[in-house]
């Protein structure tokens, strides 16, 4: 057989095996990356199946960026940053902490270099994104854990690489041994030129895709932007990890209000085959790896103090993670404590400030001469008042503290003229003010209503499973390096053995522990009460249209007006119905709603494709009215009964 036809037959067998296990692995409640790893393993160990290898930077950089910027792209930004703090000590620092734990007890052990065994040590600590994520939205998580879970697998990976690529050039020699500054300035730049060349193609790649009239297009270049954004990070010697997971978070929020829906729904199912595909090859990859491994381990006979090592090595981690959680809880609820205090204080003193306030006090620091412009300063003021203020800020902040002194002595002071312009100014700058105020307060709410307790704790503990980064990474210890083949394997097992049994096991402690999520059906009033506000705009924006309308002399037709609000009423009136349905009811009025739309829906499409069939219209009528049916179709789905 030509090697082009077997490659073409290896990649059909993969994609066979993948939608197989796939749809089994969901019939009988197992995730599939933890079926895919375990079918990986028992065809690993038929003989007759031919052994092939990957390169090690093939999956980095081929088969990583994709995942992570796919991954990036469904987190939403309001919720990252709301638990920042939370993914950056899991993400950053426990890495780290068990990094260096490891390493020390490996070289203990194996009387290896220290800096080799914390490149083990950095291969082995981070959770896999993928793994963790996929089971936590199949087992029905609380979304702050699983925005946690995502948030912390898609950045320890970049804290992983690098450290695992400082400790590679200590054990090889290429550079000498830094000092814990050069290693804290290579991972500070790792991040943040990261997060400035990410957030630069993020912003590029929306702007060029709201001009794109080419869905198809639009879709290509989308697959694009990982690997520029992962190989522009790794050109300047950051991580082009964090430029991918920066890209698509940005992409993922911003292009939902810049990108054309139709352009969105591409790209959507665009990136659902190719996750589908790659994520659970990956997974059956490392399983079908794993006999290569012992193999060669056995031939040097320290097959069983290997596997020792790495037993010893899976109750360490796990031991860590759990050791961690009581003082990050502890940490958050006291974190949180202090802010509330803070923004009760910001309240008291904010919260009767009006528009026509603050324009008199910002025209007042004209009038008192203060030297930076009234905009700015009264806006440092209120943000010195909240606590968000920066070194440069602080001599304005004197100035205007001390104009304020003056103010108050003399409040009945004469009205300063001010023009059209500064209003606008004043009154956009109060806004964004207030939009702080309440992110502030919003922030505050959320916190409270999904804190997290000692259960939340257990969950997060237990869902630290290792994947392809380990397996892959480990792979780029260089050849000539002391006990290489011990420490891929101890890569290997603890990736496999942390994937399968915590994967097993975090499905039935859910179950007993059940933990706590927002109220029964305020998700559901939360999506009425937002389409309410969302009438409400448009309806004020119909309003100016239709005077708009009448002033140009082509005044809006009153069929056409009743028609547009009559479907917003319908939409109200849809969720309305669909947000006090009981739900656990299978004979629910939603679901009825929509199984007989559905009849109907698919009655016309019938007769849609006979009238195609039989010729009597022409291709694009047809055309239109499928596309009329298709987004129907979508919106009645848009309203999910379960």
């Amino acid at each position: 057989m030509e090697p082009t036809q077997l490659i073409v037959l290896v990649v059909v067998a993969v994609i066979l095996v993948i939608g197989v296990v796939s749809f089994f692995a969901g019939r009988i409640g197992v995730a599939a990356p933890l079926a895919l790893t375990v079918v990986g393993v028992v065809v690993g160990a038929i003989p007759a199946v031919p052994l092939f290898e990957l390169n090690p930077h093939v999956v980095l950089t081929v088969i990583l960026p994709p995942l992570l910027y796919a991954a990036a792209r469904q987190v939403p930004f309001v919720d990252f940053r709301r638990n920042l703090r939370v993914i950056g000590f899991l993400a950053i620092t426990l890495v780290v902490v068990s990094a260096v734990l490891v390493g020390v007890v490996v070289s203990l052990i194996w009387a290896l270099p220290l800096a080799l065994g914390i490149a083990l040590g950095a291969v082995v600590a981070p959770p896999d994104a993928v793994a963790a994520t996929s089971l936590g939205k199949r087992l029905g998580l609380p979304r702050r854990i699983v925005t946690i879970l995502e948030g912390e697998g898609l950045v320890n990976d970049a804290t992983a690489l690098v450290l695992l690529s400082t400790m590679l050039a200590i054990v090889s020699l290429t550079t000498k041994t830094p000092s814990g500054w050069m290693i804290a300035l290579t991972f500070l730049w790792a991040v943040v030129g990261a997060v400035i060349i990410g957030g630069v193609l993020g912003a590029v790649s929306v702007a060029l895709r709201r001009r794109l009239t080419d869905p198809v297009l639009d879709a290509a270049l989308s697959l694009v932007v990982p690997f520029v954004a992962y190989l522009a990070g790794e050109l300047v010697h950051s991580s082009g990890v964090v430029a991918v997971v920066v890209a698509g978070i940005f992409v993922g929020n911003q292009g939902a209000y810049r990108i054309r829906a139709s352009f969105r729904l591409t790209e959507s199912g665009t990136w659902r085959i190719v996750t589908l595909l790659l994520e659970n090859a990956v997974f059956l990859y490392m399983g079908f790896q794993l006999w290569p491994v012992v193999g060669e381990v056995a031939k040097g006979d320290d097959l069983a103090s290997t596997l020792e090592v790495a037993g010893l090595l899976i109750v360490l981690l796990i031991g860590i993670r759990f050791a961690a959680m009581p003082p990050l809880l502890w940490t958050i609820r006291r974190r949180y404590r202090q802010r509330a205090e803070q923004a009760e204080k910001t309240a008291a003193r904010f919260d009767s400030v009006t528009e026509e306030d603050f324009e008199r006090r910002a025209a007042h620091f004209q009038q008192l001469g203060i030297t930076q412009s009234p905009l700015k300063g009264f806006t440092r003021r209120l943000r010195a008042r909240l606590g968000i203020v920066t070194p440069n800020d602080r001599a304005a902040r004197d100035e205007i503290v001390e104009k304020m002194d003056e103010l108050k002595k003399n409040p009945t002071a004469t009205a300063v003229q001010i023009d059209e312009t500064q209003r606008a100014r004043f009154a956009m700058t109060f806004q964004n003010f207030r939009k702080r105020l309440d992110q502030q307060s919003n922030d505050l709410t959320a916190e409270r209503v999904q804190a997290l307790g000692w259960r939340d704790g257990v969950i997060l503990g237990l869902s630290g499973m290792r994947g392809v980064v380990t397996v892959a990474a480990v792979q780029t210890i260089p050849a000539g390096a002391p006990m290489r083949d011990s420490l891929i394997l101890v890569a290997f097992a603890v990736a496999i053995v942390t994937l399968v049994v915590q994967g097993l096991l975090l499905p039935p402690v859910v179950r007993r522990l059940h933990p706590v999520d927002d109220a029964p059906g305020s998700e559901r009033a939360e999506v009425v009460e937002l389409r309410k506000q969302m009438k409400e705009a448009g309806d004020a924006a119909i309003a100016a249209a239709v005077d708009r309308g009448e002033a140009s002399g082509v005044p809006i037709r009153p069929e056409v007006l009743t028609e547009v609000n009559e479907q917003e009423e319908t939409w109200i009136g849809r969720l309305e119905l669909w947000s006090t349905a009981d739900l656990t009811d299978p004979g629910n009025a939603v679901v009825q709603f929509q199984k007989l739309r559905q009849v109907q829906m698919d009655a016309e499409r019938a007769a849609l494709r006979d009238a195609y069939e039989r010729g009597a219209f022409s291709s694009d009528a047809i055309r239109v009215l499928r596309n009329a049916l298709d987004s129907e179709e979508i919106s009645l789905n848009a309203v999910d009964p379960g």
